[in-house]
């Protein structure tokens, strides 16, 4: 299908990672069947192929005879596009491979299969087309992923570097080396997906630094847990705050001395309910994704005998519907409705796991639980009072998702077992000594003060940029109303993550935070108002501010908002072509003449900078002039100096394209 009508209205510039699949051995079809019939076989390959890729969030954009081009990322960004775009090819290939295995058995062709390439970047995305114009995405990042494609081997699955470094916490990659692909003068860095990884082949991401206080909490309640004493606990904070990385030291610190159990909300569709704790049962029976059925039967059978004896029985059928396979015919359905029979199945095998020893249930991400995981994270909860089960939970503060329901049922039932730790971003101490852990060669004094400002406190954004320093391509630090026309480039994760906190808003509040951010980290909002024209501001602000975007300063003398953090700013502008966020800074910068009209002599250099970014220099020029000339007239000799030399610069530089 084209992605039309869901598509964004305008050009943008988006990070986006594509994916091309072709199938592999169509033309000896051709050979042994009529045309009708290769139709028929590749028509339906092709589509469900297109299923998979939907089943994870992404568009498949265009149909390429016997194969597909799919975006994630289109109309809207997911921090987790990569992610989705890997899962999605690993259905691909297992849903194609069953069709080989019958056209193998049918016809004899033994090589049909289906070859994939996937890569992440930025790309500009707009329409094309006159009578059925379609959404596309254009850029270096889609070529690259066709390339690879036609590199790829039938069967695998080859990803582009930008992509792998997304993808390598929890997937197993090969490297192939660095390949040459046709049409393009530089090599490119490939490899090869070949699985999801498991938690225990899963490390964290870097090292841990000012959480003693947290971990001190977290280990003083795995000792109540080995004295027997139930207990909950959530994990809150925003995004790359280090809420996974705790979890992963206190399973290091649960040791041998409980049984962990763990299991991940995935944010992404082609999943069951359930998920997270249908992960935790396989993890328990030491499963792999290509185990067969009877292989999961068997297992399932034999290790729930064994710790349930004469009750096993009452536990197999929902334990054996969860994992998708069939139980015996002796054993009877789950009794009192199929969801209630399974949650309470799951709740007597969790008891009799604790009567062995203590137990840490730990869910990852519960903002992004289904309802029936909900469902069954409550009924876990009821354990705590009365057997030595551990609930963890970690989870973004969104009080509008289906998981914040599991937080209020313990605070509401069970507050005497409930214990709660907000993350908060790092000080600037720890947040350096974290960039020098980070950084294999050393850093500089004034590098990592400027790494240090940019993260603010957030150790993801943190590892992000020194990364980017790494790898030769930092993005350029902006500070306020330095006119510095050359864009700055954020690492593609960080900028997928955050434009996904941004396209996450309604269509008016994303609209709102532009102008915002083209205002500044703080704006007034009555100039807010102004410059966003015949904007609904206060409830689009409203928005904003339950989405945590911005937060208020002060309302007395003017009321003030600030984003609350210096990328979201950044980033809200990121998907603007230059075109139009040329007219967005010349709209403000109109707005900015009026509401400043009384005292605009306290706001030349910031009015420049706004008609600098519209690419409107001679009024820039014109109001660094006039503040050069209010300095010197102030008797500030080296401030009037600086921005005379900035005007001449401005002047000499070449106008963007």
């Amino acid at each position: 299908m084209a992605v039309d009508d869901a598509g964004p209205p305008d050009d943008e510039l988006r990070p986006v990672t594509l994916l091309f699949a072709d199938v592999v051995g169509s033309t000896a079809l051709g050979e042994r069947l009529a045309p009708e019939e290769v139709k028929s076989l590749i028509g339906e390959c092709v589509t469900r192929m297109s299923r998979a890729v939907e089943e994870f969030g992404g568009r498949v954009q265009a149909y390429q005879g016997d194969g597909i081009c799919a975006y994630f990322g289109v109309p809207r960004a997911h921090e987790d596009d990569p992610e989705r775009a890997a899962r999605a090819a690993l259905r691909i290939l297992q849903l194609v491979g069953e069709d080989a295995r019958d056209i193998e058995a049918a016809w004899g062709i033994p090589r049909f299969g289906v070859r994939i390439g996937i890569n992440s970047g930025q790309t500009a995305v707009g329409r094309v087309g006159d009578s059925a114009p379609q959404t596309v995405a254009l850029g270096d990042a889609g070529n690259v992923a066709a390339r690879l494609q036609t590199e790829a081997a039938p069967g695998t699955i080859v990803v582009g570097e930008a992509t792998a470094r997304q993808l390598m916490r929890r997937f197993v990659l090969e490297w192939l080396g660095d390949l040459a692909v046709r049409n393009r003068a530089q090599r490119v860095s490939a490899y090869r997906l070949v699985r999801p990884t498991t938690k225990e082949q899963s490390t964290p991401a870097g090292p841990l630094v000012a959480r003693e206080h947290e971990l001190g909490r977290l280990t003083a309640k795995l000792g109540e847990l080995r004295a027997g004493r139930g207990a909950i606990v959530f994990v809150l904070g925003d995004a790359g705050v280090g809420k996974t990385r705790v979890l992963a030291e206190l399973r290091e610190r649960a040791g041998h001395g409980a049984l962990w159990l763990e299991g991940r909300c995935p944010s992404y569709g082609g999943v069951p309910p359930y998920d997270p704790f249908i992960q935790i049962l396989r993890s328990w029976l030491g499963l792999s994704e290509s185990d067969l059925e009877i292989t999961v039967r068997t297992r399932l059978r034999a290790r729930v005998t064994a710790l349930l004896d004469a009750r096993a029985g009452e536990v197999l059928p929902a334990l054996a519907t969860l994992l998708a396979v069939r139980a015996d015919s002796v054993e009877r359905p789950p009794a009192g409705g199929i969801a209630h029979g399974l949650r309470g199945a799951y709740v007597t095998w969790l008891e009799a796991l604790a009567r062995v020893q203590p137990v840490v249930v730990a869910i990852e991400d519960l903002q992004a639980a289904d309802a029936a995981t909900c469902e069954l994270a409550t009924d876990v909860l009821a354990l705590t009072d009365r057997a030595p089960v551990m609930v963890v939970a970690s989870s973004r503060l969104e009080p509008e998702s289906a998981g914040w329901s599991v937080r209020l049922a313990a605070l509401g039932s069970y507050v005497h077992r409930t214990t709660e730790l907000a993350l908060e971003p790092l000080c600037d101490e720890a947040a350096g000594a974290l960039a020098d852990a980070l950084a294999p060669d050393g850093l500089d004094e004034s590098t990592r003060r400027d790494l240090v400002e940019r993260a603010e406190g957030n150790p993801l954004y943190l590892e992000e940029l020194v990364h980017a320093l790494h790898e030769g391509h930092a993005p350029e630090r902006q500070r306020t109303w330095t006119i510095n026309l050359r864009p700055a480039e954020l690492p593609t994760a960080l900028e997928s993550l955050l434009v996904a906190r941004i396209d996450r808003l309604p269509a008016e509040a994303r609209r709102l935070a532009q102008t915002a951010a083209a205002i500044g980290r703080v704006f007034a909002v009555d100039l807010l108002a102004l410059a966003a024209g015949g904007q609904d501001v206060q409830q689009g602000l409203v928005q904003l501010l339950r989405a945590g975007v911005v937060s208020e300063l002060h309302r007395y003398p003017d009321f003030e908002c600030a984003f609350r953090h210096g990328l979201l700013q950044e980033v809200a502008l990121t998907t603007l072509t230059p075109e139009r966020k040329a007219q967005l800074y010349d709209g403000v910068a109109a707005a900015a003449e009026q509401f400043y009209a009384r005292r605009l002599d306290d706001h030349l250099e910031q009015i420049a900078y706004y008609y600098a970014r519209s690419n409107r220099r001679s009024k820039a020029g014109s109001y660094l002039g006039r503040a050069a000339d209010r300095a010197r007239v102030l008797g500030d000799a080296a401030e009037a100096d600086r921005l005379s030399r900035r005007r001449e610069a401005l002047a000499a530089s070449a106008p963007p394209p």
